[in-house]
């Protein structure tokens, strides 16, 4: 069958059409090959210094650290404006000759320029700081050459700043360039050189929540470095560190900062019984944080961690000093849980001395104390008592209950550095003697806070608060909680206990009617910490130092009858606690409580006060119901380890120095005879 004549001519009429389209189809190809070449070939050294002379430059943005608030919203630290010289890589550029007009410029030593420019080649996603914190000097000779000057650009930022240098150094610490060592195990959270980062106290301790995340910048530039406009959408904006709020109350911080001041070291803590909270976290001296954050040169960082003040030091947790007589209370406890001693029971006469053996141990008040009971011994802050009560317990039954005192351990406060101190129990006199070749006699200076038993200034107001809260100790702790920017609340610390005073209830409430009459009763050694409108307690101590004036104690609390503060001071080199440290403790309780009306002007007393006087002017409290129960596993009785002083308060009595891990700080490492005003010798086993 063949095709009709319309069905031929159809056909031809489509392959007419298709070899037209063919022909267009080479038409255009030969169109766009042509166009490509004259493109590659014609006209490729044009778009090439085109490409050449316009790039795409990726900047990282520093995100705002966030801001160290006090409980009542007081700054403790922000940032301020800053200029930073930056660098970043740009093609074909001599490096040699940058560096050497970088440094003149700059003030810089060559090589370090020359370090940074070659930092720069290989950071393809930013730029590497070359000075932070820009003087306005330098400044203005960057931006008059800046043509001179490829890849070099001045960029403000955000520096570190604290308001009050002096306010809270150590808790808040500072910040500084990140290290290269700190690079080696941080770089993958993100950190590049010229980064800040916390160095020390909460700026370290909460670094994640303060840093924030860093964004990023795409621009164009031309090939002199000129920014030309923003590159598309691709950047990414900056998210501000958190702001962390702490416990501490300024207004007492600045107090206890301000009075620590007048003296040439010391610390001083005071928390919140109930809860922890650390209202004053205050060591003297300290260093300047803003110059730290700023920077500073190999010459002034030697001459801080090499200075005899150690300024570097938190003395609130990382000096360990003797207790001296505050340390009795805790020799009241054991002997009242024990047995040994009953506050109605046990009466001793102090003559001023004490004979153990061949030595004569004395009193702080040479003409004595009189018939003392164990409640005036404590407000008394007789020696002669507790001496003869510590060598009834022995020190194996002294220093176990110490231990279970919360005594020898860190209180896991969230600062980094904390130290134990030391409590010398019969093992480390045998490692530091040898087994048995130590004297008995050591558990009289131990008995009033001296020799080798050595407590920061953390775990003294951690004791304090657990005597006044039912005899628990809280963990203390700076930080009160994370917010974001817009105030909402991300996280509060955990409450956690961080130990328990194995202390019946009658112990405890026997404890704190004594420290109420140290402070109350008119023979109290702490008149000094009294304020109008309410009742403090507290107790004393005063430990001899033999490289100079005597390093003075006072622990208390207030209000009596519902604690809100308990506190801790401790002044080097200052005198007697009840002379120095106790007015220091109530100028913080009054500026914390708000209270303004300043206490009468009153001594301590010099001689011992009627015993009718005692009971017609003040009468403490009847003691609860009911004896302790008795659990002992008293033993044989040790001696000192290079023995610090001894001698009790006054508060003019002994004790010895601050010791601190790394370096000895102010340590004093005194002869046993400095607590028995060097009338024996260490190593007699003759006494009792």
């Amino acid at each position: 069958m063949t095709p009709s004549g319309n069905g031929i001519e159809a056909l031809e009429a489509a392959r007419s059409r298709s070899r037209g389209l063919r022909w267009v189809a080479v038409a255009l190809f030969a169109l766009t090959i042509a166009r490509l070449g004259w493109y590659q070939l014609a006209r490729g050294g044009f778009y090439r210094e085109l490409s050449e002379d316009n790039y795409v430059q990726g900047f990282v943005v520093r995100a705002p650290r966030g801001v160290i608030l006090d409980r009542h919203g007081t700054v403790l630290a922000d940032s301020r404006v800053s200029h930073s010289v930056t660098l970043s890589r740009r093609r074909g550029r001599d490096d040699v000759d940058l560096a050497k007009k970088l440094a003149l410029l700059l003030e810089l030593e060559e090589i370090e320029v020359a370090g940074r420019l070659a930092e720069a080649r290989t950071n393809f996603y930013g730029s590497v700081t070359l000075v932070e914190d820009a003087t306005f000097a330098q400044v203005s000779r960057i931006e008059e050459r800046r043509s001179e000057l490829p890849g070099v650009k001045v960029d403000v930022t955000a520096a570190r700043r604290y308001p009050e240098i002096r306010l809270a150094n150590h808790a808040l610490g500072y910040v500084g360039e990140v290290s290269e060592a700190e690079l080696e195990t941080k770089a993958s959270l993100g950190y590049r050189s010229g980064d800040m980062i916390g160095k020390a106290g909460m700026e370290r301790r909460y670094e994640p929540q303060l840093r924030g995340e860093d964004g990023i910048e795409y621009w164009v530039y031309d090939a002199s470095g000129r920014e030309l406009r923003p590159f598309g959408g691709h950047s990414r904006e900056a998210k501000p560190g958190h702001d962390v709020i702490l416990a501490i109350d300024a207004v007492a911080q600045r107090v206890a900062d301000e009075r620590l001041g007048e003296f040439a070291a010391g610390a001083i803590v005071a928390l919140d019984p109930s809860n922890g909270d650390v209202l004053v976290f205050a060591s003297h001296p300290g260093p300047d944080p803003n110059s730290l954050a700023d920077g500073v040169s190999t010459s002034e960082w030697s001459e801080l961690t090499s200075s005899p003040t150690h300024p570097l030091l938190n003395r609130t947790i990382q000096a360990a000093y003797p207790p001296a007589s505050a340390f009795k209370l805790v020799t009241a406890a054991v002997g009242l849980e024990t047995g040994i001693v009953a506050e109605r029971r046990e009466h001793v006469t102090c003559k001023g001395a004490y004979k153990y053996g061949i030595r004569t141990f004395r009193c702080w008040r040479a003409e004595g104390h009189g018939v003392v009971g164990l409640l005036d011994g404590i407000i008394e802050s007789c020696d002669v008592f507790f001496y003869q009560l510590g060598a009834r317990l022995g020190v194996p039954t002294l220093m176990g209950w110490t231990e279970r005192s919360g005594l020898g351990r860190v209180t896991g406060v969230d600062v980094a550095g904390e130290v134990p101190g030391n409590v010398p129990t019969p093992r480390w006199y045998d490692r530091r003697y040898g087994r048995g070749k130590w004297s008995r006699g050591v558990v009289l200076n131990l008995a009033i806070g001296q020799g080798e038993l050595l407590v920061t200034p953390i775990q003294a107001a951690c004791l304090t608060a657990a005597i006044v809260n039912g005899g628990v100790a809280v963990t203390p702790h700076l930080l009160k909680q994370v917010q974001t920017r817009s105030g909402r609340v991300l996280g509060t610390p955990k409450r956690s206990t961080a130990y328990e005073l194995p202390y019946s209830d009658e112990t405890i409430d026997f404890l704190r009617r004594a420290m109420l009459g140290v402070v109350e009763a008119p023979n109290g050694t702490g008149k000094l910490a009294r304020i109008p409108g309410i009742e403090v307690g507290g107790k004393t101590g005063t430990a001899q130092n033999p490289h100079g004036e005597n390093h003075a104690w006072f622990i208390a609390f207030a209000p009596a009858d519902d604690p809100e503060i308990a506190i801790a001071v401790i002044v080097e080199n200052a005198g007697g606690g009840g002379a120095i440290a106790a007015p220091i403790a109530r100028d913080v309780m009054k500026a914390y409580l708000r209270i303004e009306d300043a206490p009468p002007a009153v001594r301590p007393p010099e001689t011992e006060p009627a015993r009718s006087e005692l009971l017609t002017e003040w009468e403490p409290p009847e003691p609860t119901a009911g004896e302790a129960s008795v659990r002992t596993h008293d033993g044989h009785a040790p001696p000192q380890e290079r023995p610090s002083p001894g001698a009790g308060d006054g508060d003019q009595g002994g004790g010895g120095p601050a010791r601190e891990p790394r370096r000895p700080e102010a340590a004093t490492e005194g002869a046993e005879g400095d607590a028995t005003r060097g009338t024996g010798t260490q190593g007699d086993d003759r006494g009792p």
